[in-house]
């Protein structure tokens, strides 16, 4: 039996990998994917992930990929209204291209046996008696056996079914896209630009691309014809300054990633015993541009627990309830205060007061940008 089965090579699986390898704890990471592939994300990093990947020891790995720096955020809304402020820090953009081939070798060499091209089928089992864990590899099926299981299969899985956590996960309205763009220079900025419906983020990744990644309700695509390119060449164009942007820029890839029934509803910390991180827990709302140090911070808060409870230190009921209390702690202001911005964004009308008020109140915008950071990166301003 091993030690952990850590499911899913992102970012939140694969710092639980590194955290409990190191540790010589035995981790068995699975993903599903077989990298380097794209993956539906804002690919941008808030200022705290610096300190969370010197912790894993992969910064300099981090700086050689040569990612985009981004100090300044820019909101535009349909009639031409903005608003512009300074990040509290220095973020970077850098595609989970690059980013998650990065991690999982970082696991690797702690000392993980990592697996890709696996796909999970089912859990079963308890912290009590040990999980087994079903899943497919090159047409076969495989079992193994494991004292503790990580769920770290991001925000959509066939797995929720077979855990039991879809209905806890259904009814979502939105749709979301992401593709890589040449052409356009947007300096330092990152950019949210909303439309009728929805809204569209663009920020530099490495090699100077343009990542553009889009939420918008499932009615505001249908209406605009059912497809990407609909949308973008309809609905998105209502925005003046979005639809400049597009005269210009080149498709990087030949077609866009997307996920359908995109949800941000908060779901659980844990399933049985089942020990949840990163969007399999909860996903922020986009537009804050946390989502990828929040998946890092959930591993950094549960890693030193699942420790604890491999080594004899504490007993599992104890993990999940300090794991619970720190993850609420954590995340439950920013999650809350991230869909209710979210929510103002894709209303126009509201969106229009709102970039109003903040230019009017300069203090007010500052106070939400750090309050949907963590608490380390609401230091140093830039």
């Amino acid at each position: 039996m091993r030690d952990v089965i850590v499911i899913g090579g992102g970012l939140a699986g694969c710092s639980m990998a590194v955290q409990l390898a190191r540790r010589g704890h035995g981790v068995l990471l699975l993903e599903s994917e077989v990298y380097p592939v794209h993956k539906l994300c804002g690919e941008f990093l808030s200022p705290e992930v610096r300190g969370l990947f010197r912790e894993l020891g992969v910064e300099d790995e981090i700086d050689g990929a040569k990612p985009a720096s981004i100090r300044r955020v820019a909101i535009t809304t349909r009639d031409g209204r903005e608003w512009r402020a300074n990040l509290p820090g220095e973020a970077i953009g850098l595609s989970r291209w690059s980013l998650d081939p990065l991690l999982f070798g970082a696991a690797t060499r702690a000392g993980a046996e990592g697996r890709q091209g696996t796909v999970v089928r089912d859990v079963s089992g308890t912290a009590f008696d040990g999980f087994t864990v079903r899943f497919q590899v090159d047409g076969q099926i495989v079992e193994e056996r494991a004292r503790t299981v990580i769920g770290a299969f991001g925000k959509r899985s066939r797995l929720d079914r077979s855990l039991g956590r879809q209905a806890g996960s259904g009814g979502s309205e939105f749709v979301a896209f992401k593709m890589h763009y040449r052409g356009a220079d947007l300096n330092d900025w990152v950019e949210l630009h909303a439309f009728d419906g929805g809204y569209c983020g663009m920020s530099h990744v490495e090699n100077g691309l343009v990542n553009v990644c889009l939420i918008a309700r499932v009615s505001a695509l249908r209406d605009a014809g059912r497809s990407y390119d609909a949308l973008r060449e309809g609905l998105m164009r209502t925005n003046a300054a979005l639809a400049r942007r597009f005269d210009v820029l080149e498709p990087a890839m030949d077609r866009p990633v997307s996920v359908s029934q995109v949800s941000f509803r908060t779901r659980s910390t844990f399933e049985g015993d089942v020990v949840m991180v990163g969007d399999t827990a909860a996903m922020i709302a986009p537009l804050c541009g946390d989502g990828m140090a929040m998946a890092l911070r959930s591993a950094a808060m549960a890693g030193p627990l699942v420790a604890g409870f491999l080594e004899g230190k504490i007993a599992f009921d104890e993990l999940k309830r300090e794991y619970d209390r720190s993850w609420r702690a954590g995340f439950r202001r920013q999650l809350g205060i991230g869909r209710v911005l979210q929510a103002g964004l894709f209303r126009p009308a509201v969106a229009r007061a709102g970039v109003r008020l903040l230019n009017a109140f300069p203090q007010l915008g500052d106070y939400f940008v750090r309050a949907t950071r963590d608490a380390d990166s609401r230091q140093d301003p830039v």
